[in-house]
């Protein structure tokens, strides 16, 4: 009582203990520097505390230049403290609101401005005399320290903010004693569990009548077979398998945990402590300090599929279906049936195999729970799964179903209250392992912040909304594959029909009890997802040793009854009647679903679009399924030489049904792919990961992606002697385009030097343009940037020629290849033509002796995309993604594709409230592009929201070799001059208590 009573008391008193916590400040400029522009990308983007300090001299400077003029800006205008001077006037802005407006008149007049902003208001002191107090209001957001006067004007301008950080957090001396405490006590609690011996037997009806069967030594090696089989498809699924949604999001923060001290959201939430549910972010980020390649971060998820199967197979259904566990058909069924539900869900580095693995493991403890030792390791398993993921809370499901024996455990052999207690006591010290993660190194005030911004940002959504998930898993995107559908609608089908089983005539067998208790807990498991707060259809993965624990204890159970006395059959017939119509509506359903998965840009699966249909089988119809049934049948008498089916053999139709719909989904998946790499090897994940293993290129989608950096604009040749300088026919020169969607550079300079458009009186004037021939050195190859629509009756050619001593010969015309993106924010209507989009031809497609090259453009379209605007060519050359990025970070990648660049280490950091500001951004594919959005989105607290408004990114054109009409992604460059990180950071730890908000 005493050991168990400690462990719980240090248990409850580590988020509350005091910790050594990082308080950080920003000053700007660097002491001893000159002022300069600089980014400072704030998460959260108002700091605790803000001081500035403008001197009079830079005001006055600002108000002489006769100009409105930017004396200092942290944020956009309408978004940070922004103090210009117009007109002679000062004013400072709070957000959208002017809060002071002063002239800068005379010579002695103090127009020295400070501003201290804090948790209790807004202090504004103008001139010595001056003072505004703005009790309540926030402090300005922070996103650059931007001024547009010279370092000589803004000579002694200042800001000193302290960041918001409540969760850089470490223990102290005292809290680690009391982690060591409770771990002790843990570990001695168990140990005491352990030597109380085994009680009193519980009887148990399932093991009533039921020993397990004798097994011979060629059956044992088939096992085994069966054994080597999974383990075989689950290494081979960690090389072919798919990408879920959360791989780069979750390893980019495990990625950033080893920089910041704790496992933040790095892209969104402000960093948010991912606090309670961080540690599988923990035990993944020593893994990202080793390698980054997909396939040995996928290696926990595979050993936690291998673990999965051993306890399944041995422990669920060894207690479960003592009589028949270890038999050669019992362990392909299970075989079938784990790997439906584990393979689309559960590959990567996603939370839910662990939850998997956590609540097979507490159901085959309890289910085979003879003494209190099974309880104390039952009770350390769930400790550590809880703090893995909100879908955790799925472990009740097993505890509740059973409850009744544990209750037995504990009172048996108790030799009286007290002990009974002392065993609770004990349990719950070792359960209680999940607060030692937890709060190891954080506190009670950083899981109320978090919980706080998560919810705030959202998804936070309540349990009434768990209808949504269903909606995503019958969807026709990524969330409801085919694949996902089956385990899910299966089960569901599977569970009327068992009730209806159990409710006619429920044996004491093996069969009939765990069907109840498997029944019960499926069902309580599906209630319990309403309560997690998001509502993806890949939380299912939690689910998948339960799953398929279900649907092999549901087909035994059929099987069993098909051999019932004569009297039931009349009812077992209208059962197995209704049995077959719910697993085949429930195939058909399924199968109606694409064969889609996340980032389909690296790989080519076969019915992506759904539904699938192998070999032109309609699969997604019911009445193939009826129909294969019955010629399965209906042959099986021919071989019997039968007219009709033994009635036992109907009777197990649901049963035969339900396994040939697993087997064909686990088959699909395999065989999409197995062909995706063949189907397309550029940019397959499959292949990396067997170049991995290989010694082949290694760094992922980069290995694919060729770069086509723009060169010199090529110069006009001189042939209007020949009258040969070129033909505008309702083109405009250095005009034409739409006016909301500039060219690369203002026309006349850089690339526009050359420019041409259609968009002249409105959408439906026509036209025809020939420019003048350009000089085209040899062996190079040659891009424009075009804007509107080059088909559906537009037209845009590149001509080449040589020249000669009368002209220029023509060689041939090529027409490149225009990719144009999705809308972004109408991904399913038309795309949108206005952005400007390098388009071109490599050296090898140019004709061979060609020293020239013009533009032929045809505007033949009036609708209201129908113009079309281009610039004069220039050269491009082609280099390999690692090649240009190499010395050009650090680098800012997307969370949909962080998965797939292993060798892009120089990634920007997040730690201490601060996010440093990339050169380089690598974004989503357009289909993926609101998601990919939150990164830079306020409204969902996106880490690096500054470097939109402040930044000035440009994309460079690229694309995926062999295959430019794929959307792999984008590469975006800053094009701006703004220093980056010009400030000091300094910090200081100091004690305080898990209470504290600092």
């Amino acid at each position: 009582m005493v050991v168990g009573l400690a462990g719980v008391l240090v248990a409850l008193a580590l988020p509350f203990a005091p910790v050594l916590a990082d308080q950080t400040t920003v000053t700007w400029p660097v002491p001893g520097r000159p002022v300069e522009s600089s980014t400072a990308l704030f998460a959260p983007y108002r700091p605790v505390e803000l001081t500035v300090t403008v001197p009079c001299a830079a005001i006055r400077a600002a108000a002489d230049q006769r100009r409105a003029v930017t004396v200092l800006a942290t944020g956009p205008s309408g978004d940070g403290l922004v103090l210009t001077t117009e007109a002679g006037t000062a004013r400072l802005l709070l957000g959208h609101r002017v809060v002071s407006a002063a002239p800068v008149t005379g010579t002695a007049r103090d127009c020295r401005t400070r501003v201290h902003a804090g948790p209790a208001g807004v202090a504004i002191t103008v001139g010595t005399t001056r003072t505004i107090s703005l009790t309540g209001e926030p402090v300005p957001k922070v996103f650059a320290f931007h001024t547009s006067l010279d370092p000589r004007q803004a000579a002694g301008m200042a800001v000193t903010a302290r960041t918001a950080s409540p969760f850089a957090t470490r223990p102290n001396g005292v809290k680690t004693l009391l982690i060591v405490m409770q771990v002790l006590a843990a570990l001695i609690a168990l140990a005491l569990l352990i030597a109380r011996g085994p009680p009193r037997p519980a009887e148990d009806p399932a093991r009533a009548d039921s020993r397990p069967a004798g097994i011979s030594s060629g059956q044992r090696w088939r096992t085994v077979g069966v054994d080597v089989g999974v383990l075989g498809v689950l290494a081979g699924w960690a090389i072919i398998g798919p990408l879920t949604d959360d791989d780069g999001f979750a390893t980019t923060i495990a990625r950033n945990a080893a920089h910041s001290g704790h496992v933040g959201n790095y892209y969104r939430w402000w960093n948010a402590s991912e606090t309670p549910f961080a540690f599988g972010q923990q035990l993944l980020a020593p893994l990202t300090q080793v390698s980054l390649a997909p396939l040995w971060l996928r290696l926990p998820s595979t050993v936690l599929g291998v673990a999965t199967w051993f306890v399944l197979s041995r422990g669920v259904f060894g207690a479960a279906l003592p009589a028949v566990a270890g038999t050669v058909r019992i362990r392909l069924l299970a075989a079938v049936c784990l790997l439906a539900a584990w393979l689309p869900y559960n590959l990567g580095v996603r939370p839910e195999p662990y939850v998997a693995l956590g609540v097979t493991s507490v159901l085959a403890l309890l289910w085979r729970a003879r003494e209190p030792a099974a309880l104390g390791w039952a009770a350390l398993v769930a400790g550590l799964t809880i703090p893995v993921s909100p879908s955790a809370a799925l472990l009740a499901a097993p505890v509740v179903v059973f409850a009744p024996r544990t209750i037995d455990i504990v009172r048996g052999s108790a030799r009286g209250p007290a002990e009974v207690l002392a065993r609770v006591l004990l349990l719950c010290c070792i359960a209680a392992v999940s607060l030692t993660v937890i709060f190891a190194d954080q506190t009670w005030d950083g899981l109320v912040s978090a919980t706080r911004w998560h919810t705030f940002f959202g998804p936070a959504l309540p349990w009434y909304h768990e209808p949504d998930r269903y909606r995503f898993l019958l969807g026709h995107d990524q969330d409801g594959s085919a694949i996902k559908r089956i385990p899910v609608l299966l089960t569901l089908a599977l569970l009327p029909v068992v009730a209806a089983l159990l409710a006619r005539r429920a044996e004491p067998g093996s069969a009939d009890s765990a069907a109840a208790r498997l029944a019960g807990m499926v069902f309580t498991a599906l209630a319990l997802l309403w309560l997690t707060p998001s509502k993806w259809s890949h939380h299912f993965g939690a689910l998948a040793g339960l799953f398929a624990s279900f649907q092999v204890v549901a087909v035994v159970l059929l099987l069993r009854r098909a051999r019932a006395p004569a009297v039931d059959r009349i009812v077992l017939v209208g059962v197995s009647v209704v049995g077959v119509v719910l697993v085949a509506a429930a195939a058909g359903l399924a199968f109606t679903g694409p064969n889609a998965w996340w980032q389909p840009a690296i790989y080519d699966v076969p019915w992506a679009a759904g539904p699938v249909r192998p070999i032109g089988l309609p699969l997604q119809r019911p009445l193939l399924w009826v129909g294969a049934l019955a010629l399965g049948y209906a042959v099986l008498a021919a071989h019997r030489h039968s007219r009709v089916v033994h009635t036992r053999a109907l009777l197990a139709a649901p049963a035969v049904l339900t396994v040939t719909v697993a087997a064909t989904a686990v088959a699909v998946a395999l065989s999409s792919f197995l062909a995706a790499p063949v189907r397309r090897p550029a940019g397959s994940l499959a292949l990396v990961n067997l170049h991995r293993l290989t010694g082949g290129p290694y760094c992922g989608l980069a290995d694919d992606i060729q770069v086509l950096p723009d060169g010199p604009v090529l110069a006009p040749a001189d042939l209007s002697g020949a009258g040969l300088s070129g033909r505008l026919d309702g083109f405009a020169a250095l005009a034409g385009f739409d006016p909301t969607s500039p060219p690369p550079d203002p026309p006349g300079t850089g690339m526009s030097t050359e420019l041409w458009g259609s968009l002249i009186g409105g959408p439906q004037n026509t036209g025809t343009l020939i420019s003048p021939w350009f000089r085209l050195p040899s062996a190079t190859g040659v891009a424009v940037s075009v804007s509107g629509r080059t088909d559906g009756g537009n037209m845009l050619v590149l001509e080449f020629g040589r020249a000669g001593r009368v002209g220029v010969t023509t060689l041939g015309a090529r027409v490149p290849f225009d990719r144009v993106r999705p809308n972004q924010d109408r991904l399913t209507g038309p795309p949108d033509y206005r952005p400007w989009r390098s388009i071109g031809l490599d050296a090898i497609q140019v004709p061979a002796g060609a020293d020239r090259v013009r533009i032929h453009a045809v505007d033949a379209t009036t609708d209201p995309d129908g113009w079309l605007a281009v610039t004069g060519p220039r050269l491009r050359s082609v280099i390999g993604f690692s090649e240009f990025l190499a010395g050009r970070g650090p680098v800012l990648v997307s969370w949909p594709q962080a998965f797939l660049f292993p060798c892009v280490r120089d990634i920007v950091g997040v730690a201490d409230g601060l996010a440093d500001a990339p050169r380089v951004v690598i974004e989503a594919p357009r289909i993926h592009g609101r998601l990919s959005a939150i990164t830079t989105d306020q409204s969902t607290g996106g880490d690096f929201a500054a470097i939109r408004p402040f930044g000035q990114l440009y994309e460079m054109p690229t694309r995926l070799a062999g295959h430019p009409e794929v959307d792999w992604g984008v590469l975006e460059l800053s094009g701006d001059t703004t220093a980056r990180d010009a400030y000091q950071r300094s910090t200081t730890r100091v004690q305080v208590w898990g209470l504290s908000s600092r």
